[in-house]
């Protein structure tokens, strides 16, 4: 039995896709998505190098009464990761926390500061972003 993950999906042009993917795999750059359009069903084929980042999300609604701006804890928690915040081309920013982060690969995880957050977790595509940078220091690391 595969699990399926609610996702949405940015792209670089600026198209977004809402819909489910059981078959995400963040070493392989397709997966598909099913979304619905015009009340049905539709399976795509996503090519991960022309992603921003899938947002693997709570639900599609989104949680609107939250503050965008969220100040990370002074003090994190054991085994949290590295804080740090994510620059686009198009000017966006999400920060967030990550365990692990290598340039040579496709991407990298990216956990929300709250918890209350709609997201899961961000799955970032890293050639596709102009910086990333540790909050604690403002360090740049791409």
């Amino acid at each position: 039995m595969q699990l399926s993950n609610k996702v949405v999906i940015k792209f670089l042009d600026g198209t977004i896709i809402k819909g489910i993917t059981n078959d995400f795999v963040p070493t392989i750059d397709t997966f598909h998505v099913v979304y619905r359009d015009d009340d049905r069903d539709i399976m795509k084929e996503v090519h991960v190098p022309v992603m921003k980042a899938v947002f693997f999300v709570k639900d599609f609604y989104g949680k609107k009464d939250v503050s965008k701006h969220v100040a990370a804890p002074t003090k994190l928690p054991g085994n949290i990761g590295k804080h740090v915040s994510v620059t686009f081309p198009d000017g966006e920013i999400i920060s967030g926390y990550t365990y692990s982060f290598r340039d040579d690969e496709l991407g990298f995880f990216l956990f929300p500061l709250d918890e209350a957050d709609n997201n899961h977790r961000i799955f970032i595509i890293t050639r596709n972003v102009s910086k990333i940078a540790r909050d604690i220091d403002n360090k740049i690391v791409l």
